[in-house]
């Protein structure tokens, strides 16, 4: 038989344990002394059965061929294969949402008014449209959300199947998200057996809306509520009108909004996530600042456009890329342990942006005294 190796690769049949020989052989690297068939550990009176040593290193090696902390780095980048865009940016096409584009920014915003911009298939699908084609225009160094009328968004719509997603993929899709479908359904994220595309989609839209490469500003014109948080927790700055009220209406409903909270999580603190996930009360636009879910309240649309517009002037002086890396690897690091992956991850990411190009061109043009490549186009905005 070879020898055994408890980190190594497994070389034996599931459920066999390595026998007593295999095991004494590694004992002395354990500082540990063989009795017959027990071990005694050094400087301690103790002993260990070499069987029960045999079955530990066996559990241990499955335990690490399963789910090995050090295989793979975190990855961010959005998965945008689960959707194909209906329109383009410069040729947009829905009613429910408007675009305007500006140099270097891009205006989204929610237009059902009349329905306090509930999130409903005509909505969601020009959000969908728009997150995934601002993945794809890294001329775009700034998006900013809001909605018409008195409400960024009351939520899902309560009309259907309140935790539904009326966006249906494509028959290419759906061949692509069935291996991740059954996994999902095995993971036990459909407790009742029945897969639900849907809820993958939606969890899809507000990661990617999470990770876009642009810096993402919330003007949130009214209140949000529900889902209708998202906008306001995935953005990076959320500048709220004096007035507006966030939170979860959902456990009224006798439901938990699993989409949003660890977006709100990613926020705030967890004390504070819980009081708004049982939805007590709703946070006013202060409580809100107070406790971190928005940056800046404002009193008037007029002052939030000022906002916008000195964040457009800071955001010229930073390189675009260098943007979506240090976001990136925000979302790479947050409410994650720091150990040694978390150590290569972070070196691997600085190391990545020391040897870009914008890196190289900062280098260049403070050496010859010019601007730098990104700061020749200002972001400007369009209102």
């Amino acid at each position: 038989m070879a020898e055994w190796d408890p980190l190594g690769e497994p070389t034996e049949a599931a459920g066999s344990a390595p026998t007593a020989v295999d095991v004494m052989k590694h004992t002395a690297l354990m500082g540990m002394e063989i009795h017959d068939d027990s071990l005694a550990i050094a400087g301690s009176s103790k002993k260990v059965g070499t069987q029960d040593l045999g079955r530990m290193f066996l559990d241990i090696s499955r335990k690490l061929e399963k789910d090995p902390c050090w295989q793979a780095m975190p990855d961010q980048k959005a998965d945008l294969s689960w959707h194909k865009p209906a329109c383009t940016l410069d040729k947009w096409s829905h009613k429910d949402v408007k675009v305007e584009l500006g140099t270097g920014v891009a205006y989204i915003t929610l237009n059902r008014p009349a329905e306090n911009n509930v999130l409903s298939d005509g909505v969601l699908a020009g959000l969908c449209d728009a997150i995934v084609l601002l993945h794809g225009r890294k001329d775009i160094r700034v998006a900013v959300f809001s909605g018409e009328g008195k409400m960024l968004s009351a939520g899902l719509d309560q009309k259907g199947d309140p935790y539904g997603f009326g966006i249906k993929p494509s028959a290419d899709v759906q061949k692509t998200m069935k291996a991740e479908a059954d996994e999902a359904l095995k993971g036990g994220a459909f407790p009742d057996g029945k897969v639900q595309i849907g809820r993958m989609l939606q969890t899809k839209m507000w990661h990617a809306f999470a990770a876009l490469p642009q810096f993402a500003i919330c003007l949130a014109n009214g209140s949000a509520l529900g889902d209708g948080l998202g906008l306001v927790t995935c953005c990076d700055m959320t500048i709220a009108l004096k007035g507006s009220f966030f939170g979860f209406p959902d456990t009224k409903l006798g439901m938990v909004n699993g989409n949003i909270l660890p977006y709100v999580c990613a926020k705030t603190s967890a004390g504070v996530a819980k009081n708004m996930s049982a939805g007590i009360k709703l946070l006013s636009a202060e409580d809100a600042l107070n406790k971190g879910i928005v940056n800046q309240v404002v009193e008037s649309l007029a002052d939030a456009r000022t906002i916008v517009k000195e964040m457009c002037g800071e955001l010229t002086k930073c390189g675009p890329r260098s943007v979506e890396l240090a976001k990136e690897l925000v979302l790479g690091v947050a409410g994650q342990q720091m150990n040694e992956s978390m150590m290569f991850y972070t070196m691997a990411m600085a190391s990545k942006a020391a040897a870009s190009e914008e890196a190289k061109q900062s280098l260049e043009a403070l050496a010859a005294q010019k601007p730098k490549p990104w700061e020749g186009v200002p972001v400007t905005p369009l209102h």
